[in-house]
């Protein structure tokens, strides 16, 4: 074990379990890895195994709900009240303790026929109001609880997480915001708690001391009315009496907060940990307490422990960015780490999607299935990759790791493609990281890399190349506007800002329009964005899109307007119609961020040099880095 890690690494007796480390790998709710079975897959058995396999001293499952459910075409439903249902479950669990880990499963506070703690409360959208659960439905939901954690208990888990935070409808009966009772389990603070702590209670009559019992709660709603710091350590006081570990969250599911409870690059890094430093500091909390949100790196998590700012730390997300996380750092190859970006893409892919992905790892969705999709190279092969973005940085790696010469060719004078533009911006840091990573990757492997080099399909003819890969990216898109030579490519603002003026107006409303107008409103300029479409944004993935509409609504100087279309642009400013009308308006400087092409024809011009040839990343359909990463780890490892 490497000393600066020994915090973190050292294990910890809870009750009658002895965990190896403080790490704690959380939940995922893997709906995109359930075709209507009452159990667990293999891709969500795969997936949390190698949360153990990775070195997480307690591996939290998800995918149980309470009471007995059916398929309801939507969300993965594993029911403990079907004996045939319940034998993987049981082989989950087995193969977690295979690697030294222990088992411990979610069960969420969501109601059926939609039920909140009391009548107007929002439903798991975060936006619908529901109706208030009577009585006699809370003590079936009781008693639900009850069982599930005793069958699992049955079935070899050795804990449970009880997910009391985020707002979510049972979590409504612990915040005076969300709980307006007006019957013995609303008004006062132990009328609010009541709910909970017979929850609690029933649990621990069946279990006994044999599980660990965690509670997620939310510290600070981050709401006028709800709870806040003060609040949650009474709330975590009153609880405590039946859990083992606290887990200090925040925020609730509502969009506008939903970067407090997944922390985003909006925010610094590891912003929630005052939470539970806070929960550790009061003197109120005698239970274990758990840091959570964003955590990215063992070197952080060793400091939270050992300041004694928490016991434990949840990792998800850098965990599926990286699974070898915890093993390449305790190595000593920190630098060898894939940084999770925090886009939220993994969550938004699994819960309104169809296949679990993230923007750094292309494998996380088909990993259980790589042994037998990856055939080994029979022989080594000449590579040229044509593009230094992510695109061709992934693919140069990934063919260089099974063996094969390759030759990197870019155009300018450094590595990184689009992604340059993310050391130009504050709330960037995690991709220009990323950027970074993938540059230093380059520069250890054996791939030779040639700057400054902008070679032509004759040129790469002659030079007995058996494999070509071309990354060449994406121009800007020019829209036939009159006076369209009077505006600036929204990718050339970039690191130029101080040429700009302080009154700009930016053309295109998708997300790189957006996320170049709230940079510039953040440096102080006054900036208009025009959208075509109704909406700003839609492009953007669901969860980054309301962060992203949350920061911009923020900004005073930021003004938004929808369904509006630029007729001409002159050195002065634009013409826009909205509604029939025609409107002026002045700036010192017009942005253009009508979106961007591929460069189709220029690649195409690279086909039948040699036997294999490949496109990846934008030059194939402008998008995003998760589609670069993936693409050029498909072109990669199938040379």
């Amino acid at each position: 074990m490497q000393a600066q890690y020994k915090h973190v690494m050292s294990p910890i007796r809870v009750g009658k379990h002895m965990l190896k480390n403080r790490i704690i790998a959380a939940p995922v709710t893997l709906h995109s890895a359930s075709n209507g079975e009452n159990y667990p897959t293999e891709a969500a058995m795969n997936f949390f195994v190698q949360r153990a396999k990775a070195g997480a001293g307690l591996v939290v499952c998800a995918g149980v709900k309470v009471l007995p459910v059916g398929d309801d075409g939507e969300h993965v439903n594993w029911n403990l009240y079907k004996h045939n249902a319940m034998h993987r479950l049981a082989e989950l669990a087995e193969r977690i303790h295979f690697y030294g880990a222990k088992a411990s499963m979610e069960l969420i506070g969501i109601f059926e026929d939609g039920y909140v703690a009391s009548e107007g409360g929002l439903l798991m959208d975060g936006v619908t109001p529901g109706r208030e659960i009577p009585v006699s439905e809370m003590m079936r939901y009781k008693e639900g609880y009850a069982h599930s954690a005793e069958m699992l208990m049955k079935l070899g888990y050795d804990g449970i997480l009880l997910h009391f935070g985020h707002g979510i409808p049972i979590a409504q009966f612990l915040s005076p915001l969300t709980n307006k009772r007006t019957d013995q389990y609303g008004g006062s603070f132990e009328n609010r708690v009541r709910y909970i702590i017979e929850i609690l209670k029933a649990i621990r009559e069946r279990v006994g001391d044999n599980m660990i019992i965690e509670i997620r709660m939310s510290a600070d709603e981050f709401k006028e009315g709800g709870i806040d710091i003060a609040e949650g350590i009474k709330i975590a006081e009153a609880l405590q009496q039946y859990a083992d570990i606290i887990q200090a969250s925040c925020g609730m599911i509502t969009p506008d907060l939903m970067c407090r409870t997944h922390p985003c690059d909006f925010l610094p890094p590891n912003p929630n940990v005052y939470l539970a430093e806070a929960f550790k500091k009061s003197g109120k909390i005698t239970s274990y307490v758990t840091a959570i949100g964003g955590i990215g790196s063992l070197a952080d998590a060793d400091e939270i422990i050992a300041s004694g700012k928490a016991d434990f730390v949840a990792i998800c997300r850098a965990l599926i960015a990286d699974p070898e996380l915890i093993t390449k750092s305790i190595a000593g190859k920190e630098d060898d780490v894939v940084p999770c970006i925090k886009c939220m893409r993994c969550h938004d892919s699994t819960v309104y999607g169809h296949l679990l992905q993230c923007s750094v790892n292309p494998t996380i969705g088909i990993m259980h299935h790589l042994d037998s999709m990856i055939i080994p190279p029979q022989e080594k092969k000449k590579v040229a990759v044509i593009g230094g973005g992510p695109a061709g940085m992934y693919a140069a790696l990934t063919a260089s790791k099974r063996g094969h010469q390759v030759t990197l060719y870019e155009k300018t004078g450094s590595l990184g493609g689009t992604l340059k533009f993310a050391t130009k911006v504050n709330f960037k840091y995690s991709l220009a990281k990323f950027r970074d990573y993938l540059i230093s990757q380059v520069e250890k492997s054996p791939v030779e890399v040639k700057l400054n080099t902008c070679v032509s399909p004759d040129e790469l003819k002659n030079l007995g190349y058996d494999a070509v890969i071309v990354a060449i990216g994406a121009e800007p898109l020019v829209p036939p506007i009159p006076g369209i030579e009077h505006s600036i490519f929204a990718t050339n603002t970039y690191g130029n800002e101080d040429i700009l003026g302080n009154n700009v107006i930016i053309i295109g409303g998708g997300q790189v329009g957006c996320e170049t107008a709230l940079h510039l409103a953040r440096l102080g300029k006054t900036v208009t964005i025009l959208e075509m479409r109704d909406e700003m944004a839609p492009d953007a993935s669901r969860t980054h899109r309301g962060d992203l509409l949350a920061e911009m609504n923020k900004e005073k100087n930021l003004i938004q307007i929808t369904s509006a279309k630029c007729i001409s642009i002159n050195p002065d400013g634009i013409v826009y119609e909205k509604n029939n009308e025609k409107f002026t308006l002045s700036a010192d400087n017009v942005i253009l961020a009508a979106g961007m092409k591929p460069r189709t024809s220029e690649a195409d011009a690279f086909a039948g040099i040699s036997d294999i040839y490949r496109l990846a990343g934008d030059c194939v359909r402008a998008r995003t880095v998760e589609a670069a990463v993936r693409e050029g780890y498909f072109a990669g490892i199938n040379v």
